[in-house]
């Protein structure tokens, strides 16, 4: 029994300190990975190897997310990568909402990762691997890595602790003539009604929140006080009008306090998911969700007819208590 597993320990370690197969990968989000041109940028690679049926793979999820924000969310000296065995960017993406997953994925089936499970001849799940800026295999772990192993083992290989950087992002917008559900994902600096529509305020009729209070730009008349970055909004243009809007680019980690009933939410997320998807968190509370078109996702009934979210709308939504959404 010994020698049984002594030799699988072997073969599981086979590329230890070897060259580390070149691959290229589409994440969950749409963003092409490769990993020979991460390391020509400098940067250290760690691969959570996993399966969405592996029950020690979804413990350590929250844990590697925890990684990727404390060194720099893939923006410094590390890249953090999840490679799925099996799944579709779907059911990949449901199961990393379900435990709390916020760094990059790859699926099995759509983005690829099954390919890189079969290049590293990965046998047990989950398996963690280090890969250095030259290549080179410095680590590989096949049980579920808690936080404090994943952090010591960075920083004994020289990779600092950094924080994620602030992002200046520039969000542009097309709003029609007529009613449009609208939201922001950029913190401005100023964040006045009046600045922020200082551009199109001769197209703007009125702007709305849920609770009914007004931006009346042509009667100068504001209830509402300063954009609400927890809110959607529903505002009425006499024409169609574009706006650019700039400045630091939301976090993941923006939480939007739902109340009791009807609410106008924001879409914050970068890239435009499935309803799904992105409400999966809080299906059990979610009555229904509406598009300003008609559309609408009910999950008791598991109908939707919205599909993905867009970027720069917002949605209604009607929820049967008080949560806070987090994506």
């Amino acid at each position: 029994m010994k020698k049984v597993l002594f030799l699988s320990l072997l073969f599981l370690q086979q590329f230890l300190f070897a060259q580390a197969p070149d691959f290229t990968v589409t994440t969950n989000q749409g963003s092409v990975f490769v990993l020979s041109e991460t390391l020509n940028n400098g940067q250290f690679v760690l691969i959570d190897f996993l399966a969405t049926w592996c029950g020690p793979c979804a413990e350590g999820v929250p844990e590697f997310s925890e990684i990727y924000h404390d060194f720099g969310c893939n923006q410094s000296d590390l890249v953090v990568l999840s490679i799925s065995l099996d799944g579709s960017d779907y059911d990949t993406q449901v199961f990393h909402n379900l435990y709390q997953g916020d760094h990059p994925i790859v699926s099995g089936v759509d983005g690829g990762g099954s390919h890189v499970h079969e290049a590293y001849e990965v046998t047990s799940l989950p398996f963690y691997v280090l890969i250095d800026t030259s290549g080179v295999i410095l680590y590989e772990g096949t049980s579920a890595a808690t936080y404090a192993t994943l952090h010591t083992l960075l920083l004994e290989n020289g990779i600092q602790q950094d924080d994620c950087p602030a992002i200046d992002f520039t969000q542009s917008l097309d709003f029609h003539n007529g009613w449009n559900l609208l939201s922001k994902r950029v913190v401005t600096e100023n964040e006045s009604m009046e600045d922020l529509f200082a551009d199109i305020s001769t197209e703007l009729v009125i702007l709305k929140d849920a609770a009914g209070n007004v931006f009346w730009p042509s009667f100068n008349l504001n209830t509402i006080g300063n954009y609400h970055n927890t809110k959607g909004y529903l505002a009425k243009f006499s024409n169609d009008v574009s706006v650019n809007w700039t400045g630091l680019l939301m976090s993941s980690e923006f939480v939007i306090p739902l109340d009791l009933g009807w609410n106008i939410m924001p879409y914050y997320a970068t890239e435009s998911i499935n309803s799904t998807v992105y409400f999966s968190s809080i299906s059990s509370q979610v009555i229904i969700v509406k598009d300003e078109v008609g559309n609408v996702y009910l999950p008791n009934y598991n109908f939707n007819n919205i599909g993905a979210l867009q970027l720069g709308e917002a949605y209604y939504i009607k929820v049967s208590e008080a949560v806070n959404f987090q994506y």
